[in-house]
């Protein structure tokens, strides 16, 4: 199973060339596989519709219609019954290099789950996803963990689509418009210049309009002036509207390129220097709204996963070293289509790793509060479809994007959207939306067993006198808990439950059942292995007895004289806890794993951010350039 199918980046499968090929079929087989290979979706379907009326019963190209259908500008519902009735005939034999297999692939119901998502079918869309995970081999770690985030994306959703955002959307009209697809948007910071990309008979082809007299002008054609064939796509505009950022379109090594207006005429493509574009591919590139910083993406090595966001900062006339936007942005998967907002301080991306409702969601990063992390802009902003290419303008909540509105002429259409702003409890801050749908359930299934106990009214003063004796004996130990150390007026505290110490580091996988388990390392040489932190003691009792329960019989309650609201990330990688001991430079480490898989390294525990940032500085200087200040989560 390639990544290409999970991301639905459909460069599928490479036939042999020196494959054996027997009549008419055949050849026309290749040539279908040929045009999916380059992406080339509405050839590659017509072949295989013709294909399937000669072979009705071959699953191999009802999936791969699916595909093609999957890719399409508006008819991706059409996919679906290829889809379920290759399901039928799904084989773990499948021979992907063979003109004469009739079966489909497994990777066929991971398909199938993703047609149901884009068409908002959720609950089917998890079901064929379970039934793709049931088939993975168990080892596949990859697959079974990103299958697993396409469902819980499904579970997301459902929620997201029932807490719309109030938006509007103004269709750009046909000056711009048309029955082709229109896409890729940018405008410059005064709002006069709109570039924009649509597909012509041999490629790519890239349109400019001006503004007069508050109208669009008929856009001018100028991918003749670009000069380099028709494979350029609009990504990025100066704020002053005379260079246009642009991405040539090549899988292989796909690059940046810059184009200035100069006497009324767009001159030929200039590759960025080396610094910019590497031997991998670089796939978007615009600048921040002074034109100094050019934010790009790249999957250049020494990154967080796949495509990854850099920025660069203007030196005299030169880019300067490019700078890995760091963990809170990037993921292991596809980060993509990075804009910064016109104050310059909101950056607008999109991403396949942050949890959200589709492929690509929409997010926002805010550079003066980052303790928020990526935040999901919500729906109808983001779809259960990918969502790419959201350019900000200097106005607030307001965008461009290429949507297929009821309005469109054809498939997408550029759109200015604008929104309301909503609390963050729609607006999901990705760095905690497993926590709060898992806290959500929660809460709901102790809400309904509250509902049935007071339905019962059975015993219910016996209930309470228990209840009531149990709090009792909960308060007497915390009290004894209390009295153990000296009171310290008016400082706030909170408790945790220590249940392991251990000279040697024991990876956190060992503690199977018990989750938000913090590993922290002190210059004593000790690993201290702590669960929750809270500033209830009753809370705490409760967590206490949970763990002796479990058989950690020499738990304890650890006080401090603090809450400890705030601390200061230093790293986060996916994989089991490293060897502590690296951190050797700081006072202590404590190390996390998320529900996300990754690991979490924090030094310090502070009451305010404000005490946090006085040491941000000192910890980026012993060598931690990404760390930021960070919120802790304490039970309250």
């Amino acid at each position: 199973m390639r990544k290409a199918v999970f991301l639905l980046v459909c460069c599928w499968a490479v036939y042999n060339v020196s494959a054996q090929t027997s009549g008419a079929s055949n050849d026309k087989k290749f040539d279908a596989d040929t045009y999916l290979m380059s992406n080339e979706f509405d050839n590659a379907l017509k072949l295989y519709l013709e294909i399937l009326e000669q072979e009705p019963d071959n699953a191999d190209i009802k999936h791969r219609i699916g595909i093609c259908y999957l890719q399409s500008e508006n008819e991706k519902e059409k996919a679906i019954p290829y889809l379920k009735e290759a399901c039928e005939k799904v084989s773990l034999k499948y021979k992907e290099n063979s003109f004469k297999e009739t079966n489909a692939p497994v990777e066929a119901y991971f398909l199938l789950g993703s047609a149901y998502r884009v068409n908002n079918r959720l609950d089917e869309a998890i079901a064929a996803y379970e039934k793709y995970s049931a088939l993975l081999d168990p080892k596949d770690s990859y697959n079974l963990d990103v299958t697993d985030q396409y469902i819980k994306s499904c579970r997301i959703a459902s929620d997201l689509l029932q807490q719309p955002l109030q938006i509007s959307m103004t269709n750009l009209g046909d000056a711009i418009n048309n029955q082709l697809p229109n896409f890729n948007a940018v405008v410059s910071a005064d709002g006069k210049t709109l570039a924009y990309t649509n597909p012509g008979r041999n490629g790519f082809e890239v349109f400019i309009s001006t503004l007069a007299d508050s109208l669009w002008t008929t856009p001018k054609n100028i991918t003749s002036a670009l000069g380099t064939g028709r494979f350029m796509k609009t990504t990025g505009i100066s704020p002053d509207g005379t260079t246009l950022m642009l991405v040539l379109d090549d899988p292989i090594n796909s690059d940046i390129f810059t184009s200035t207006i100069k006497k009324g005429r767009w001159s030929k493509v200039e590759a960025l220097p080396k610094i910019i574009n590497s031997k991998m591919n670089e796939t978007h590139a615009s600048f921040s709204p002074d034109g100094k910083v050019l934010y790009f993406t790249s999957n250049r090595k020494g990154g967080e996963g796949d495509l990854d966001i850099y920025k660069s900062v203007q030196e005299g006339d030169a880019w300067g070293k490019p700078q890995n936007l760091g963990p809170a942005i990037n993921t292991p998967y596809n980060e993509e289509t990075p804009f910064v907002s016109g104050n310059g301080n909101l950056l607008y991306f999109s991403s396949e790793g942050h949890q959200g409702m589709g492929g690509y969601d929409v997010y926002r990063y805010d550079f003066d509060h980052p303790e928020a992390g990526a935040v999901n802009i919500g729906y109808p902003l983001n779809t259960t479809d990918n969502n790419l290419f959201f350019m900000p303008v200097s106005k607030s909540n307001t965008a461009y994007i290429a949507y297929a509105g009821d309005d469109s002429y054809g498939g997408r259409d550029i759109y200015r959207v604008e929104w309301v702003e909503r609390d963050i409890e729609v607006a999901v801050a990705v760095a905690v939306a497993e926590e709060e749908v898992a806290v959500a359930v929660a809460v709901a299934e102790e809400e309904v067993a509250e509902e049935e106990v007071a339905a019962e009214e059975v015993a219910a003063e016996e209930v309470a006198v228990a209840v009531a004796a149990e709090e009792v004996a909960a308060e007497e130990v915390a009290v004894a808990v209390a009295a153990e150390e000296p009171e310290v007026t008016g400082q706030a505290r909170s408790y945790s439950v220590q249940f392991m110490a251990l000279h040697n580091m024991a990876d956190l996988t060992h503690f199977a059942g018990i989750p938000d388990i913090a590993v922290t390392y002190n210059h004593d040489a000790w690993y201290r292995y702590t669960w929750l932190t809270t500033t209830d003691s009753l809370e705490a009792v409760k967590i206490q007895r949970q763990l002796v329960d479990r058989g950690y019989s020499d738990s304890f309650i650890r006080r401090k004289d603090l809450v400890p609201n705030y601390t200061i990330q230093v790293m986060a990688v996916p994989g089991p806890v490293i060897n502590l001991t690296q951190f050797a430079n700081l006072p202590d480490i404590t190390a996390v794993k998320g529900q996300d898989k990754f690991c979490r390294y924090t030094t310090g525990e502070y009451q305010t951010k404000e005490e946090a940032r006085a040491l941000l500085g000192h910890v980026k200087g012993l060598g931690y350039p990404r760390a930021f200040v960070r919120k802790v989560k304490t039970l309250q």
